[in-house]
């Protein structure tokens, strides 16, 4: 995943902020996504985090990232440097997962998946 990547992501969230509506990510890495070991990197999708602010808060109701188990203390500790108030949890595994999202994010605010 390069900075490409990362702003391309980023701006997704932005049009999904655009809609006013509740959300939820689903992050999945299969490596090890670039911005971990990057502080310029991390610095600019925290400039990006603070920059939507409090519309960032009230539409992202959490996130859950998926990351191979080797890289999951890295991830917890850059994830960690973000400004991101809401519920947030890493996993090895997607089921996993996407089951905790719609347990601890969705249902709570009334929404739910379809299916998986």
């Amino acid at each position: 995943m390069d900075a490409q990547a990362i702003q391309s992501g980023l701006d997704r969230v932005e049009d999904w902020l655009q809609r006013k509506q509740p959300f939820a990510l689903l992050l999945i890495a299969a490596c090890e996504p670039l911005f971990f070991g990057d502080a310029a990197m991390l610095r600019m999708v925290a400039q990006r985090v603070e920059d939507a602010g409090d519309t960032l808060h009230r539409s992202l109701l959490g996130v859950a990232v998926v990351v191979p188990e080797a890289i999951t203390d890295a991830a917890r500790q850059s994830l960690a440097r973000l400004p991101l108030d809401m519920p947030l949890e890493i996993f090895e595994k997607g089921l996993h997962a996407a089951e905790w999202l719609c347990r601890s994010v969705l249902k709570p605010a009334g929404l739910a998946i379809d299916s998986l």
